[in-house]
């Protein structure tokens, strides 16, 4: 093009002259065209990279300290739900005091019943009447004493006969079920009451931290949105300002053409250096990489929820603290309540377990015993009770399996129905592990069913006062329609040993007798000896009993620590417990000794089907 120019110039009517005049004309538009592209290219990056900067505090629009986040259709009021279970609880507590006087009034009918009947039967008045025998030989006085004796025998026979009758009567006519049945229609409702109020703060707290965490994600999204746009808007520029000096370079060269000395005007356009400030972006230049925006903090996305969670422990202590009866667990859809508890039992084993089955960890093994109910699972056995590992595993326990002393440390984890909220592995206990035979009534099975209890307390009671639908046979009755499950047979502590019939007005049970079988691998089975005693180092010392229910009892439980029992004179007090590592069923023959007052002793009988083991006071 410059020596085209030089020759245009020296020859004005050469016929190109016309052609590069407008060619460079032509070029001078191209060239102002694209600076001015240029120029809209870095203000759109930069109206860009502030549109970023503006959007960082859109997150925070409408929000302050106390905003809150509540689900639709609640307004935060949570009153309306507490009243309503607390209201209900308060009823419950009536009801179900209801419920315990009846059933304890029948109790006690019960308790006098079974007196009256043992007096009843000994009265016979066919025994030979030692009262009746006369120094005289007058044999019309001694018919007088035997008319005598058989009429004050009659009368003592009717007046037990009309007593038991009469307590016979009440215990018949005092039918608890209808309250026993309000005391469970009543807990269900209440329950649900509960669930209703849980499952909302668990509502409210998932909103909230839903809300909270989107705030915190809209502010650091938008943040890291604009930092992204400068980076973005710092390139465009950087590459605008290389082509805005390489199109002033080229205007420049262009101009010099029509210069008089082309060749200088030439040489100060390659010498020239321009200056590219004019394309810049204010959004760039102010960006400060520490001065993230800092949005407004509502008080509940930092704890502020005006309730504790439902799955804590301080959500019962404040929110159901004085009720009446006591709440049900925590079944809300964010709790972790487990059904279940499992108890600590140290220096004890089974007798057997299931070893095809291992599990490296105690939470694998509660799973697994829990997914077996009570019914597939008896608990846990920790063989060096300080939880499982590969080398050293936990396996389950079948139900019905006695228990036996521990020389190496072991322990047992018993699990049971939980009836506290939250509970998890409790204080370790001392083992009880007696066996009951429970004679109950079903209405929807002719006659007595009998059920024996395993690893039952020595001095336990059994009733059906509640129905539940956490049991296998509880859920098949609500399957069935049933809404509170089957009733369910339940211990002195609350536990749950059996389940009985489906729960309604027409379908209940009742226990009509419990009977000790044994405990600690020993029957509740006698072998009686007259005329024999053992001395005093040989009896456990402190411990003397009245009667010989609570003796045995006692003897039971403390297992092969205890041979069996001494009654002085014989007479059915004061009774003394012999000690079973002096006194031995192989020994104790040669170690008892005659007695002359009439003394005799109980042998007390090992369970031959069962491991004999030591157990506890």
């Amino acid at each position: 093009m410059a020596q085209a120019s030089k020759a245009d110039r020296a020859d004005p009517v050469a016929t190109d002259s016309a052609n590069l005049t407008d060619f460079v004309v032509q070029m001078k538009g191209i060239l102002d065209e694209m600076l001015r592209d240029l120029m809209n290219s870095t203000n759109l990056a930069n109206a860009a990279c502030q549109a970023a900067y503006n959007n960082i505090s859109a997150c925070g629009a409408g929000v302050n300290s106390s905003t809150v986040f509540y689900p639709a259709g609640f307004n935060g009021d949570f009153t309306t739900y507490k009243t309503n279970h607390s209201t209900c609880r308060s009823e419950q507590h009536q009801v179900q005091t209801r419920a315990s006087r009846c059933e304890a009034t029948r109790d006690a009918y019960i308790t006098l019943e079974n007196e009256y009947l043992a007096a009843f039967r000994a009265l016979n008045e066919y025994n030979s009447p030692q009262e009746c025998a006369s120094a005289e030989t007058d044999v019309q006085t001694y018919l007088q004493s035997m008319v005598t004796h058989f009429q004050n025998t009659r009368i003592a026979w009717w007046e037990a006969y009309h007593r038991l009758q009469n307590i016979t009567t009440n215990i018949s006519n005092m039918d608890c079920t209808v309250d026993t049945l309000a005391q469970v229609s009543k807990k269900s409702q209440c329950d649900q009451d509960q669930l209703t109020y849980e499952n909302l703060v668990c509502s409210v707290y998932q909103t909230t931290n839903e809300s909270c965490q989107t705030y915190v994600n809209c502010n650091d999204n938008a943040w890291n949105h604009y930092v992204a746009m400068v980076q973005n808007t710092n390139n465009t520029v950087v590459d605008n300002q290389w082509e805005y000096r390489a199109i002033k370079r080229l205007q420049c060269l262009l101009d010099a053409f029509a210069a008089t000395d082309m060749d200088a005007a030439i040489d100060a356009c390659i010498q020239a250096r321009y200056d590219p400030s004019s394309v810049s972006s204010a959004c760039v230049s102010s960006y400060n990489p520490n001065g993230k925006p800092t949005p407004p903090q509502p008080a509940v996305c930092q704890g502020g929820n005006s309730v504790p969670h439902p799955n804590t422990d301080q959500f019962a202590a404040t929110e159901y603290a004085g009720l009446a009866a006591s709440p049900s667990l925590c079944y809300a859809t964010c709790c972790t309540q487990s059904m279940y508890t499992f108890t600590t039992h140290s220096g004890w084993a089974p007798a057997s377990y299931d070893s095809s089955t291992s599990y490296s960890s105690i939470s694998d093994a509660q799973s697994a015993c829990e997914s077996l109910t009570p019914s597939g699972c008896y608990g846990i056995f920790d063989i060096s009770c300080d939880g499982a590992t590969a080398a050293q595993p936990a396996y389950l326990i079948t139900p019905g399996t006695p228990l036996q002393a521990s020389s190496s440390g072991s322990c047992v984890l018993v699990m049971r129905l939980a009836t506290q909220r939250n509970t998890t592995v409790t204080t370790t206990l001392p083992a009880v592990n007696c066996t009951w035979d429970v004679a109950f009534n079903r209405t929807d099975v002719i006659g007595v069913k009998t059920e024996r209890i395993t690893q039952a307390a020595v001095d336990e009671a059994f009733k059906f006062i509640t129905c539940s639908n956490e049991t296998a046979q509880g859920q098949s009755c609500a399957s069935q329609g049933y809404a509170n499950g089957a009733w369910v047979m339940s211990n002195r502590a609350g536990g749950i040993v059996a389940d009985g019939s489906c729960c309604s007005s027409t379908k209940f049970n009742r226990v009509v007798g419990q009977t000790l079988y044994g405990c600690n691998g020993y029957l509740n089975t006698w072998n009686k000896s007259q005329n024999r005693y053992f001395s005093v180092d040989k009896t456990i010392r402190g411990l003397r009993y009245s009667t010989v229910v609570e003796a045995k009892r006692h003897c039971l439980s403390l297992g092969s620590l205890c041979w069996g029992l001494m009654d002085d004179g014989c007479d059915g007090s004061g009774f003394a417990l012999v000690d079973g590592i002096g006194v031995t069923t192989a020994n104790w023959d040669s170690e008892v000794l005659v007695s002359s007052q009439g003394t005799c002793i109980y042998e007390k009988k090992p369970d031959a089907t069962a491991v004999q083991t030591t157990g506890s006071n």
